[in-house]
This record gives C-alpha cells, structure tokens and sequence, in this order.
C-alpha cells in the first residue's frame, strides 16, 4: 500500500476518532508521527505548522493562526501574507513544490482576447443599426443586418444565436 501522503510502499491504515467520526489513514508511520505527533492530538494543520507563543492573527479579517490550525481555512486573501512563514513549509511539505507548474495561456490567448472584444463591438452596432433600420421600415437593410448578426453571432458563440 502506498502512503497519501508522501507515496511510500510501506503505508499502514491507522484509525483516528475525532469530533466524534471515525477517520481512516492510509499513512506510512513517519508520516503518521508527523500528523499526529502527540497521541490524541486531531489537529492536522498543527501537525505541520508545531504550536507557537501568542496568537497571530490577519489584518484583512482577524482569522488567527490558531484558527487556521484548527480549521485548515483562511479567511481572506491578506491571511496568505500574514501567516507567509508559517504556511510555506507547509504547502512544500504537500504538494512538493512551491511554484505552481500548472498549463498557461498560450502566446495567442492576447489575440483571441482582441478578436473576441472586437466582434463584440460589431455585434453591438449591428444591433444597433438593425434597431434603426426597422424603425425607419427600411425592409432590405433590416435582411442584410440580421444576415450580418448571425454570422458575427455564429463566431462568437459558435453557432448559437444570442
């Protein structure tokens, strides 16, 4: 069995009571001594964070760091900068790394941008010259402008009218 944790083959189940539910663990013993490093301790987060003096707390919305320890959540944006040095180890210690490596835009997302928000302007005046041109009963310019949004709806939509 492999650990959930940090992927080694000599993984244990191990069975934790917390709150009142029963958990399962598929953790090597490392691992599980560095979750739960005093028995009958359920605060995950600790585990990896250890216990400090004094309470930290962030600016944005007060959450502390006992908090986070406790729950796992932030509470706003600003608690990443407040809690920085504690949460580093942290995040490298559970996904590896910490720099994401995850797909970026590709070098043409900017351009499809453009095109994306030109269209849109000419669906807008389409839609405007077609409202004029039924007012003034002007039938055959009023076909052409339909025909006109429909190709421009085509392209933004792909193929649904909006």
């Amino acid at each position: 069995m492999r650990c959930n944790v940090c992927g080694s083959d000599r993984a244990q189940i191990y069975k934790r009571t917390a709150d009142g539910r029963e958990t399962t663990l598929t953790v090597c013993p490392a691992c599980y001594r560095k979750l739960y490093p005093e028995e009958g301790s359920g605060d995950f987060f600790t585990s990896f964070l250890g216990r400090t003096k004094g309470t930290k707390a962030c600016e944005g919305c007060g959450t502390t760091l006992e908090e986070f320890r406790h729950t796992g959540l932030l509470g706003c944006a600003d608690c990443y900068t407040a809690f920085r040095a504690e949460l580093l180890p942290t995040i490298r210690y559970i996904q590896g790394k910490l720099q994401h490596e995850g797909k970026a835009p590709s070098g043409t997302a900017d351009a499809q941008y453009d095109t994306v928000r030109e269209l849109a302007a000419v669906q807008e005046e389409t839609r405007r010259a077609l409202r004029q041109a039924e007012e003034r009963g002007d039938s055959g310019e009023a076909e052409r402008l339909r025909a006109r949004l429909t190709a421009v709806n085509k392209l933004l939509y792909g193929g649904e009218d909006a």
